[in-house]
């Protein structure tokens, strides 16, 4: 058996956080053993690792100071691990490099961040790089990011894998109608409204604020949206007389969110393979999304895109959905079909076994 740590910065609310939740919990336990290490606090994710069996060592009960890494130093010494894999900056940034001094477990990086150096920023290209030179091996979830990675950040061809997100399509699957009616009431919507959902972290490069103007153009829908992040009280502000659209603040039960929905949007600026679309699409959900190569990637014409920023494009794809329940049923169904081909957590786990245990033979 492959015994694997997981190394995070926290887990909190975020795309990297779901993925390797269903990464872990999808896995073979008869052949690979996984740990989780968060480098400061527990979030909304530890008690879902728990849940499922899977140790999680919090290494630190806060960001400052950064008592994590003497932590991080011994757990890795003694627990004789024959992977570590690591997300995130900050794991990757400064747990890989101290586990490459004190440790002969074969390291892997896993890049979940958009292939835009705007939003990466060019500050970042020198510490990434150069953290790469500990990786063994890099995950890119994209093509694109796997392009960036080589042009940007120097790191060799061969030493990169494309490995797509993938998410758990038991957990996240169609609603009956007594679970879609349950959802609603549960959030206080009526059963007749057409609801229009977008989840995740409140943060810029999300664009939010745009599903407040969606909400203006489009008053006949009501507008949900499940997160928390810097940006909250700016949307709490925007939103202020806009009846039609709230804000529901960090949402644990995911999948009886999506049961709520008539349709799911991320109006997104920047991406790489967003976990949200991938759960949206396995619950059936209907997705209006920004063009982004990773967006794009993942709905294959399973959904409509539109330029990002614009609104008014997103706007009028969902009018084309309202009230017109056949439409919505065909690509919901398309939606499921294709994860369930090509982003099913069951294929993306035995992917990273396989590439753990190349890592190990050589």
């Amino acid at each position: 058996m492959i015994r694997v740590l997981h190394v995070i910065d926290h887990l909190g609310l975020g795309g990297a956080q779901s993925a390797l939740l269903d990464m872990v919990t999808n896995r073979d336990p008869a052949a690979v053993d996984v740990e989780v290490a968060v480098m400061h606090g527990r979030g909304l994710f530890c008690e879902a690792l728990e849940l499922s069996g899977i140790k999680v060592h919090s290494l630190a009960p806060s960001k400052w100071p950064p008592v994590y890494l003497s932590r991080f130093a011994r757990l890795v010494k003694a627990g004789r691990y024959d992977i570590l894999h690591f997300h995130l900056r900050g794991a990757n940034w400064l747990a890989k490099p101290l586990a490459a001094l004190c440790s002969r477990s074969r390291r892997v990086s896993h890049d979940h961040s958009s292939a835009d150096l705007s939003f990466r920023g060019w500050w970042s290209v020198f510490p990434d790089g150069m953290a790469h030179i500990f990786s063994h091996r890099v995950v890119a979830v994209s093509a694109g990011v796997a392009d960036f990675l080589a042009r940007s950040e120097a790191v060799p061809r061969r030493k990169i894998n494309i490995l797509a997100n993938g998410v758990d399509t038991k957990m996240f699957s169609p609603a009956t109608p007594e679970s879609r009616a349950q959802a609603r009431s549960g959030l206080g919507l009526k059963s007749d409204s057409f609801v229009v959902g977008a989840l995740g972290r409140l943060a810029p490069e999300k664009n939010l604020g745009a599903i407040v103007d969606l909400a203006r153009l489009c008053p006949e829908m009501v507008f949900v949206i499940g997160g928390g992040g810097p940006e909250e009280v700016k949307l709490q502000k925007s939103m202020a007389n806009v009846p039609n659209c709230r804000l529901l603040g960090t949402v644990a039960d995911r999948p009886r969110f999506y049961a709520a929905l008539d349709a799911f949007v991320l109006p997104s600026l920047h991406e790489a393979l967003p976990m949200t679309i991938l759960e949206a699409m396995a619950c059936g959900v209907p997705v209006v999304a920004s063009r982004l190569e990773g967006v794009e990637s993942a709905l294959g014409g399973a959904g409509a895109l539109v330029v990002p920023g614009d609104t008014a494009a997103m706007a009028s794809e969902l009018g084309l959905l309202s009230g017109n329940a056949s439409r919505c049923a065909e690509m919901g169904v398309a939606a499921r079909r294709r994860v369930v081909e090509k982003f099913d957590a069951v294929l993306t786990a035995g992917k990273i076994a396989a590439l753990y245990l190349e890592l190990m033979k050589n």
